[in-house]
């Protein structure tokens, strides 16, 4: 009985605990710093075909075979953001969709780029980025 209660007590305070470093103002720095490292990493690699505001009007849109998809609209009403949907299709290498505008599933896939430049911590740490930055233009945050 008093290890049950004991038992109780320390996941209690474990849920606590997490809650309170999921609130914390460092996690929000750090979700802050991947907001502004992804936005650098989007002007860099995304913008030229979803424009600099994320909705599909880059320079080089007019000349893909589809308009490139709104990034602002990904995110549902009253729905959560598809963070790990959006990670896959970025990353690029673990979808068997089409992407229609690219001719295959092989829009440029940054997972592979990165991996080529950086390295894979540093290919997971930009598609994080990428995505958090994503997620932060959503015209319907939950």
């Amino acid at each position: 009985m008093k290890t049950k209660l004991i038992r109780g007590a320390i996941l209690s305070l474990a849920a606590v605990l997490a809650i309170a470093w999921v609130g914390s103002p460092r996690n929000a720095l750090a979700s802050m710093q991947d907001v502004e490292k992804g936005h650098k990493l989007f002007n860099q690699h995304c913008a030229s075909c979803h424009g600099t505001d994320g909705k599909g009007k880059g320079p080089v849109a007019p000349s893909l075979k589809v308009s490139p998809t709104d990034l602002t609209m990904l995110q549902k009403k009253g729905e959560p953001f598809p963070f790990a949907h959006v990670q896959i299709a970025i990353d690029g290498e673990k979808t068997e969709r089409s992407i229609t505008a690219h001719g295959t599933d092989k829009m440029p896939v940054w997972g592979v780029i990165f991996r080529q430049m950086k390295g894979e911590m540093v290919k997971q740490g930009d598609i994080y980025a990428l995505t958090k930055f994503i997620e932060s233009i959503q015209v319907f945050k939950k």
